[in-house]
């Protein structure tokens, strides 16, 4: 095996001398001499294969310092002359120019050798030919092992962000896990389901009361006085863990959720008394309710007597309410005990109630309609909350009962359609009636709001009169103009009392005349102007003391007061005697031409004095 080169420059390389056998031919000095082995001044630079050893041992020598700190081992034991063949050996170049004195030159940049040497010692490719890039290969590379673990650590990260949101809207219309009810898991239950699970656990969360004499009872919930709201049970196990979406679907996170439900124990106890205990036994406390015929609250008187301690059974209501879904069996004691509610705090509870409902409670819709609320509806909304424990009654009032009668009701009473008004005027614009009364429409809003001044109302025990939320709609307004001035403008009529004649005008311009027969002294016509309102062809006309049917050709000028045929009255027509309720009497076919003459809004101006007698 060829020797590592040690540096001395005394002694032959011997990997030189196995690729280049040329001991007998010539004498090589060593690097550091200035002159060849045959005593003879170096003066030319070697050419041929001879200069490129020299040439390499300089180089070698000179950068054995820096060598050996900047390659590895196997760089530093390589040698490229050792590995050269004969047709790698670069073509003779010719002389350089003697120095004076000897020291290894850089050769030229366009020396074949030079650039052999540099391909051979620079160029990654070809040191892995010649065996130098063995080791380097073996090295792996660190920046593609931190490429590869980031990678995984990134799909990592994805796969983790694609489940958290994945599980997350999974259970968005379900239970979270880690949710119990009843100390059950529900965990991925939907709302049907749910349903299906409260109504079974209320359903079996019986209780059963067992007395010392043996006598027992089997009660559910709702016997003992619970009143369980399923759907508000099924949206809170829904609604649990919403807070956080990292702790929604946390398994590890738990939350039990109860009924929601409300409780009374007076109900409780009044039903375990009558169920465990004869009538004849029982002590009864003295409470309140309502009389819808004497529209008051009204007094029950209590007793002394027997009773079966209720505290057990509240006891086990409770835990019924919180952990649904598990009979419960238990036993309680009698006791002699005092009434319960005395009838004097009763009557004190009465009195109250009964002063809620004497206030005189009035919703307006700030455009005149008012709504007063009936007593009768505010005695449903009073509670009446006896406790047996304190032996108290207290009251208060159902709110949301409150907010459900307005939001029913409340609209009906106080809402009005918008309506249009309709009047004449002249052509100056002077409005000389009205025919149709204007009217704001109004639509009730948050009956919510009105709902809250009223419990404040109920609460202070005072009458008030309080406005509800609306929305106002100004009416509109119609005018129809009309010309009495002119000739021949709009149609209107004069009745002259005094003459007992009709003059009807177009305009300022007279277009006919008629004889007619007004109301009596008694029952006159009256003055004034006034306008068309309604007409009929036919009409059933009554009064005090008459009923006169078919009457023809009827024209109202003044609410009751109009023109119409009356055959039955022709002498009077004829001789102008008033003898109408106050009506104008007119022959029939002078009656269709009026009709047919003034349209609705026509102006009739009644002038003159009714006379006594003919004026005919």
């Amino acid at each position: 095996m060829a020797n590592e080169y040690t540096g001395d420059d005394n002694q032959e390389d011997e990997r030189t001398q196995a690729v280049f056998p040329l001991d007998d031919q010539m004498d090589i000095p060593p690097l550091n001499m200035p002159v060849l082995h045959d005593g003879s001044t170096f003066d030319a630079e070697p050419s041929g294969l001879a200069g490129l050893v020299q040439e390499t041992q300089a180089k070698r020598q000179a950068d054995a310092a820096s060598a050996q700190t900047q390659e590895s081992q196997e760089t530093q034991a390589f040698d490229p002359l050792a590995e050269l063949d004969d047709e790698a050996a670069p073509e003779p170049q010719p002389a350089a120019p003697a120095t004076s004195s000897f020291a290894p030159q850089r050769p030229a940049a366009d020396d074949v050798a030079t650039v052999a040497f540099a391909a051979v010692a620079m160029n990654p490719a070809d040191d892995a030919a010649l065996g130098k890039g063995v080791s380097a290969a073996k090295t792996k590379n660190p920046k593609r092992g931190m490429i590869i673990a980031f990678s995984i650590i990134g799909a990592l990260l994805v796969l983790l962000v694609a489940a958290f949101f994945g599980t997350n809207w999974y259970f968005q219309d379900r239970v979270a896990p880690g949710v119990r009810f009843g100390n059950v898991s529900v965990m991925g239950k939907t709302e049907s389901e749910l349903t299906g699970i409260v109504n079974q656990a209320v359903s079996d969360s019986a209780i059963t009361v067992t007395d010392s004499e043996g006598n027992n009872v089997k009660a559910g919930l709702d016997k003992l006085g619970v009143t369980v709201n399923v759907k508000q049970t099924v949206r809170n196990l829904l609604d649990a863990k919403s807070g956080n979406m990292f702790t929604r679907i946390n398994p590890f996170a738990k939350q039990d959720v109860r009924l929601s439900a409300t409780t009374d124990n007076y109900k409780l106890s009044t039903y375990l008394t009558e169920q465990l205990v004869e009538e004849q036994d029982r002590a009864v406390a003295s409470n309140i309710s309502y009389d819808a015929n004497s529209k008051k609250f009204i007094v029950t008187e209590g007793n002394e007597g027997k009773e079966a301690d209720p505290s057990d059974v509240i006891a086990a209501v409770k835990k019924a309410v919180s952990q649904p879904g598990e009979a419960q069996k238990l036993s309680v004691m009698y006791s002699d005990v005092a009434m319960p509610i005395t009838v004097e705090t009763a009557t004190s509870a009465a009195n109250d109630a009964n002063k809620r409902l004497t206030s005189s409670l009035v919703i307006g819709n700030s455009k005149g309609k008012t709504f007063t609320l009936p007593a009768d509806e505010i005695a449903k909304w009073i509670q009446v909350k006896p406790d047996i424990q304190k032996g108290t009654i207290t009251l208060a009032y159902d709110q949301d009962a409150i907010k459900t009668y307005l939001s029913q009701n409340l609209a009906k009473k106080l809402d009005q359609d918008m309506v249009v008004e309709k009047n004449i005027t002249n052509t100056d614009g002077t409005v000389l009636t009205v025919m149709q009364k204007g009217v704001d429409g109004v639509a009730v809003q948050s009956t919510d709001e009105t709902a809250a001044q009223v419990l404040d109302a109920l609460n202070a025990g005072r009458g008030a009169e309080l406005t509800a939320t609306v929305k106002v709609t100004d009416h509109k307004t119609e005018s129809r103009k009309v010309d009495y001035t002119s000739p021949n403008g709009d149609p209107h009529m004069v009745i002259n009392l005094s003459e007992q004649k009709v003059y009807a005008y177009k305009g300022s311009t007279l277009v006919k005349t008629f004889i007619v027969s007004t109301g009596k002294p008694s029952t006159p016509t009256d003055n004034g102007t006034f306008f068309v309102h309604i007409k009929y062809q036919s009409q059933t006309m009554r009064g005090e003391g008459y009923v006169t049917p078919n009457v023809p050709w009827v024209t109202y000028y003044n609410q009751g007061e109009g023109f119409h045929g009356a055959p039955w009255n022709t002498a009077g027509i004829a001789s102008g005697t008033p003898k109408s309720h106050g009506c104008t009497n007119m022959h029939v076919e002078d009656a269709k031409w009026v009709y047919d003459f003034l349209p609705i809004g026509a102006m009739v101006q009644i002038v003159g004095t009714t006379p006594t007698s003919a004026v005919r």
